[in-house]
């Protein structure tokens, strides 16, 4: 049974950043102050409060981050006639009325978390093993939260030369304060750090990778070096996380998203084994994690909200004949009539895992790196491409020629990611990072890559003399 001090300390953090006032302007009382140190007496009490952490990103990397971002790009569509903040998002009329509420909340709940943790450790009795790596875990969460956030709410990196457009507030303390946006640039430097202190704290493996490892760490790192533009990092940690982590592409994309065992026909397939980092479903505890998810699934009778944009489905999706994806991914609803639709079924399940790092979306940062850092390895890009069409394809009848351009094996590589990773949050950061890293003309269903409503908007009660909202949209 959780100690009673801890649950309390989970409330008191709860109504701090949940309240209609701005989360980070809440004054505590002394009351509040006292209450971290007499909660925190054990090892049990700090791993309890570091559970919870890992908890809250269920609320942020269970579904919103990635629903969010993918409605701003090019890919999906709605169910007519519905009317609620997604489709605001989706037209990119996101006010401080309509925006994702979720995402920024539920982040600064966990970093709130983290932070109380690394306050409060070093007062613990503990092995200084177990203390070096629990305050691991907590830079990697607080990075990873920060990284969600830094995404959503901002212009990407590169939208100004020096980086000095408005980011988000970094959190590295649990003091409740009026703060101004940092710039992009200490944000990245902020989540490089806690990342590179995560790499070489975390072990190499635990169980399930459903807690951060130091492989998880690089992985990350490949995604902030590969948004930051730097090319040749982005391709050394992909190519680190690839090479030596022990772990390899499934052999089935059936396994992605699976959190228990499952028949089909005559075949078992088991949860995915290429995942570096994940939430994790438990059937068995009635625990279900992608709950955000929802809005996709068809199956029974769910009817989907957010749907496949159906010249999407027809022009570049089911254009590849013989793709296994397509029939696995996809499915198509009252067809050839006037209210057919397209579903994406990755998500028809009530208990999922959802894998944030894994070796597959770790290939593609290393094949696409590998031909835009200054000394190219078209080799390993080519390489990386045919595995990954092998395994949709069952044979190597699309694996490309070794005299192809570099120009149009990157387009391969990135028409290839958008198929392989479609409703799963890294189409429109990947439209962002082209377009800010110099893309000419790049558009995104109709608007440019930084037009306004590509960002969200933050919410209203963040606003006061510090702190600026983000443009509106015109």
């Amino acid at each position: 049974m959780k100690n009673n001090k801890f649950i309390f300390i989970l409330i008191v953090i709860g109504l701090l950043l949940t309240a209609c006032e701005s989360l980070l302007e809440i004054d505590p009382t002394s009351s509040e102050e006292i209450l971290a140190t007499d909660a925190l007496q054990t090892e049990s009490d700090i791993e309890e409060l570091l559970n919870s952490a890992y908890d809250a990103l269920s609320g942020i990397y269970g579904g919103t981050f990635q629903r969010s971002g993918d409605l701003l790009g090019d890919d999906l569509t709605f169910k007519p006639g519905v009317t609620s903040n997604l489709v605001n998002i989706y037209n990119r009329f996101s006010t401080v009325y309509f925006t994702d509420h979720d995402t920024y909340s539920n982040s600064y709940i966990s970093i709130m978390r983290a932070n109380t943790v690394l306050e409060n450790i070093d007062d613990i009795p503990m092995s200084e093993d177990t203390r070096k790596e629990l305050k691991a875990e907590c830079y990697f969460i607080r990075a990873i939260c920060h990284f969600a956030l830094v995404r959503l709410y901002s212009q990407p990196y590169g939208y100004k030369i020096d980086n000095s457009h408005k980011g988000i507030v970094l959190k590295t303390n649990t003091k409740i304060e009026l703060l101004a946006r940092n710039t992009v640039e200490e944000v990245y430097t902020l989540i490089e750090s806690d990342l590179k202190t995560a790499e070489s704290d975390l072990p190499a493996s635990n169980s399930d990778f459903a807690r951060a490892t130091t492989w998880a760490a690089k992985a990350f790192l490949a995604q902030l070096y590969f948004q930051k533009h730097d090319y040749d990092k982005a391709f050394s940690m992909a190519n680190d996380v690839v090479t030596n982590s022990g772990l390899q592409p499934d052999p089935s994309h059936l396994q992605r998203f699976l959190s228990t065992s499952e028949t089909v026909g005559s075949e078992v397939y088991e949860p995915s084994s290429e995942v570096l980092f994940k939430l994790v479903s438990s059937p068995g505890r009635n625990k279900a994690v992608g709950g955000y998810f929802d809005e996709y699934r068809a199956d029974a009778t769910n009817i989907p909200n957010i749907r496949i944009d159906p010249d999407v489905y027809y022009d570049i999706i089911s254009a590849n004949s013989q793709d296994k994806r397509v029939a696995l991914w996809y499915e198509i609803f009252n067809a050839n009539q006037d209210n057919e639709y397209v579903a994406c079924t990755k998500y028809n399940k009530s208990f999922k895992n959802i894998p944030l790092a894994f070796i597959t979306e770790q290939k593609f940062i290393r094949a696409e790196s590998a031909l835009l850092k200054p000394v190219v390895n078209k080799a390993i890009a080519i390489e990386d491409l045919d595995d990954i069409r092998e395994r949709a394809f069952g044979d190597n009848s699309r694996n490309v020629n070794s005299d192809i351009s570099e120009e149009n094996l990157l387009i391969a590589i990135q028409k290839e990611k958008r198929l392989e990773l479609m409703c799963e949050g890294f189409r429109t950061q990947d439209l962002k990072r082209r377009g800010s890293g110099g893309e000419d003309g790049l558009m995104v269903r109709g608007v440019s890559w930084d037009y306004p409503g590509m960002v969200l908007q933050i919410t209203a009660s963040e606003a006061n003399e510090l702190f600026e909202l983000n443009e509106e949209p015109q």
